[in-house]
């Protein structure tokens, strides 16, 4: 799967701009509103994201690819 590779990238260190594909799935205050969200939790899971920002009715896909986003700009 692309996104698992593309995560698996980021997370080794590689920054990724993924803002040509996340601006047109989510709008600036959508990316930032999850990208606040994975600043602060305590868990990678995208199951526990999904339940925890179920009022945006954001996607896996959404979601997979904003952590792939927050990990190359964040977590490297």
């Amino acid at each position: 799967d692309l996104l698992e590779e593309m995560e698996t990238i980021a997370a080794s260190g590689t920054k990724l701009n993924l803002d040509y594909a996340i601006s047109d799935m989510l709008d600036e205050y959508e990316q930032e509103e999850i990208l606040d969200y994975f600043k602060g939790c305590e868990t990678s899971s995208l199951d526990v994201a999904l339940q925890e920002l179920s009022d945006g009715n954001y996607n896996w896909e959404q979601l997979k690819i904003m952590r792939i986003k927050f990990l190359s700009v964040y977590g490297n």
